[in-house]
């Protein structure tokens, strides 16, 4: 079990991306292990909540933790083989999103053939401790904060942007619908690698968000068989602005980091820098342009031959 310390402080589980901030306040880059970023429950678009509760757990807010009734399907499905879940809620799915309760700390009971009852026995005993400690609205956000979408995308703030380039407050329900529908398996469900598994899972989504009314039937008709209007980008090391300046500043983060006792990629500090988004974007494009210019003079100079020889290919 973790400690109650670390109950008491889930945020401290998580790294935590370094964030690069221009002058005039855009995201230049980051630095990271696992690409996350955190919110708070108001960053939250409602019907991103509306699809995790009409999806995962509909009683969240009507239990402690553990919803028993959830738990009753869950069993009896297994003795009948009619299974429909796994009764987990979206508290117990937090205990295991922070402290990975199935692959890490496994004792005497686990290796000996009682793993499955170990690992729910613990999310059951955290995800009590942690109803007590939070109020609903932290416990959403830090489920947010810690859920994983694929494509190098560590929470709900980093999935945003990589899907649909916004903030997870400004997202409508169709994508809402599409970013919870890839929770339980981010590959399978992936808009970029299966569109029409996506497409699928994102109509399964929207349908429960009908069935417990949520959205009206007008509306979940309309917004099916709507395309699913992602546009994506990347978030990784290299994409962005100021590459070059991000390189370069990096050991000296790193120095400073280690004299302060801090980790770069762990620490999630924001790091506010001189350089202005836009002037650097202007300074890119003339670049961009003038480069292109000094290659096809480059190229018209060699002819077509190869310019990279020594003297042992010269003839």
């Amino acid at each position: 079990m973790p400690s109650y310390e670390s109950i008491e402080n889930p945020e401290r589980e998580n790294d935590l991306a370094s964030v690069l901030i221009s002058a005039d306040g855009k995201i230049l880059g980051k630095y990271y292990r696992f690409n996350r970023n955190q919110i708070t429950f108001d960053n939250l678009s409602p019907y991103l909540v509306d699809a995790l509760l009409s999806t995962e757990d509909i009683r969240f807010y009507r239990h402690s933790g553990i919803d028993l009734k959830g738990l009753l399907r869950a069993v009896t499905g297994q003795l009948t083989h009619t299974y429909r879940g796994g009764g987990s809620t979206i508290t117990m799915q937090l205990a295991e999103n922070i402290y990975k309760t199935m692959t890490e700390n496994q004792g005497y009971l686990y290796s000996h053939g009682m793993g499955g009852f170990v690992t729910k026995m613990k999310e059951w005993i955290i995800a009590i401790q942690l109803e007590k400690l939070f109020t609903k609205e932290e416990i959403l956000a830090m489920y947010f904060n810690t859920i994983f979408f694929g494509h190098h995308s560590y929470g709900i703030n980093t999935a945003a942007a990589t899907f649909f380039g916004k903030s997870p407050d400004s997202l409508n329900i169709q994508e809402s619908a599409l970013l919870i529908g890839m929770l339980n398996a981010p590959t399978r469900f992936s808009p970029i690698i299966h569109p029409n598994k996506a497409m699928d899972k994102r109509t399964e989504v929207l349908y429960n968000m009908y069935k417990y009314n949520f959205i009206s039937r007008e509306i979940y008709d309309s917004l099916k068989v709507l395309p699913l209007g992602v546009d994506y980008k990347a978030q990784d090391h290299v994409t962005g602005p100021a590459p070059y300046f991000r390189s370069v500043i990096q050991p000296q983060l790193l120095s400073w980091a280690k004299e302060n006792n801090l980790d770069l990629y762990e620490s999630g500090l924001r790091i506010y820098t001189t350089i202005d988004s836009k002037m650097q974007e202007y300074a890119e494009r003339a670049m961009e342009v003038h480069m292109t210019k000094l290659q096809a003079t480059f190229d018209a100079h060699w002819n077509g031959q190869n310019p990279w020889r020594d003297n042992k290919t010269m003839s």
